[in-house]
């Protein structure tokens, strides 16, 4: 089983459609004006979850009437893509998929990001998807096939304050017990020139596939 959240941000309707496709059908949680997105698309909600303070009034009617839903308090101490992201992973899913967790509030996309490792913690493979990026968080052994990029550009950046012990093959810029620091940019940029490439480091590190 998987899981697809989608948030209130930027969302293209052809990526979700896919992204739903090759899902196979899974569980849906609308988070916040999310279920809008859905809606739109024709794509169902399994669970609507949020304090709906993005919605008319008329499209909390429709969400209210026709699906399960949870309201949540507008004043709290998480996000609603954290509230979700963690009903999620209690389903123990074999794959998350988030969307509409990007865009133009960079505050929610950063948070969104590092929310990336309570699915690392518990062995869930979790990504941040958008039209122009694929981003996961990671502690161990990543592999990256060419046939399946989702981009030119491979960074690593680390999650904490430094990443050390990193390898790196099959890349332009391969390395052996190489260490980033938070405040460099040493990661950014990286692209495969093999058909699949490796990464492995024993710290988590956040691991984006990107182009332009």
């Amino acid at each position: 089983m998987n899981c697809l959240l989608v948030g209130g941000g930027a969302v293209d309707s052809e990526l979700l459609e896919k992204t739903f496709k090759d899902l196979g059908n899974p569980y849906t949680f609308g988070v916040d004006r999310g279920c809008i997105y859905l809606l739109e698309n024709n794509l169902p909600i399994s669970k609507a979850v949020g304090d709906f303070d993005s919605l008319s009034e008329d499209e909390k009617i429709i969400i209210d009437r026709f699906f399960d839903k949870e309201q949540l308090n507008p004043i709290k101490d998480d996000t609603d893509t954290e509230h979700a992201l963690k009903m999620a992973i209690s389903m123990k899913p074999d794959k998350i998929m988030i969307l509409g967790c990007t865009g133009t509030r960079l505050d929610q996309t950063f948070a969104s990001i590092r929310l990336l490792k309570l699915a690392a913690d518990e062995g869930i493979e979790a990504f941040l998807l958008d039209k122009n990026n694929r981003i996961r968080v990671v502690k161990g052994i990543s592999i990256l096939s060419k046939n399946d990029s989702y981009g030119r550009y491979i960074s690593i950046l680390p999650f904490g304050e430094k990443i050390s012990g990193l390898k790196i093959r099959g890349f332009k810029y391969d390395a052996i017990d190489l260490a980033i620091d938070a405040a460099s940019s040493l990661g950014v940029s990286n692209e495969l020139t093999h058909d699949a490439g490796i990464i492995s480091c024993d710290d988590y590190y956040i691991l984006m596939e990107t182009h332009d």
